[in-house]
């Protein structure tokens, strides 16, 4: 399972997922992951992992596209979520089937 923590700032909610659990989702990962209608729903999702003591963040918009950390984003993350949703294992992987099918298209 992967855990997504959720937040709402203003009328735009924000999703901050943790790079660090195995799984770094790509661009269609996180358009459905996004999605309203097939995810979870969010208008920015942000990943955060830690390498050899390197922080890195990887910022994605509602359709998917990856976009610049703004100084919203970054206040996000010391705060204690609105709410976190635990994603199913089932979900995880169709997250990495949309990513290999981008991979697979790519070839």
């Amino acid at each position: 399972m992967l855990l997504v923590r959720l937040y709402r700032v203003e009328d735009k909610e924000v999703m901050i997922m943790d790079g660090n659990q195995g799984y770094m989702p790509g661009e269609n990962a996180i358009r459905l992951l996004a999605s309203r209608k097939f995810g979870v729903g969010a208008d920015r999702v942000i990943i955060h992992s830690e390498m050899n003591g390197q922080r890195s963040f990887t910022v994605y918009d509602a359709e998917g596209y990856a976009c610049a950390l703004t100084a919203a984003d970054r206040a996000l993350l010391g705060r204690q979520a609105d709410c976190e949703v635990r994603l199913t294992d089932y979900f995880a992987g169709k997250m990495r089937q949309a990513d290999e099918c981008e991979l697979a298209a790519a070839c």
